[in-house]
């Protein structure tokens, strides 16, 4: 004999985890956002900092021991 079919309806699990991950997002929201705002100011401040520092970097790199600035001398 078939086993009769139960048309209950089946609990879901996701809608508790969406829940309380929105419960986690609404008490922490303030902090994550004050994390990633200062990552960001860190990350443009080293991107200002990096083009600075190499952006006259052609005056210190060398070819052939002489540098590139006084190759119009050597030629």
């Amino acid at each position: 004999m078939s086993k009769p079919v139960r048309l209950a309806k089946v609990q879901d699990n996701t809608a508790s985890n969406k829940v309380v991950f929105e419960a986690f997002l609404e008490r922490y929201a303030p902090y994550i956002l004050l994390i990633l705002i200062i990552v960001l100011c860190v990350l443009i401040i080293a991107l200002i900092v990096a083009m600075v520092s190499h952006g006259n970097a052609n005056v210190t790199m060398v070819e052939s021991g002489n540098y590139y600035n006084h190759l119009q001398d050597v030629i």
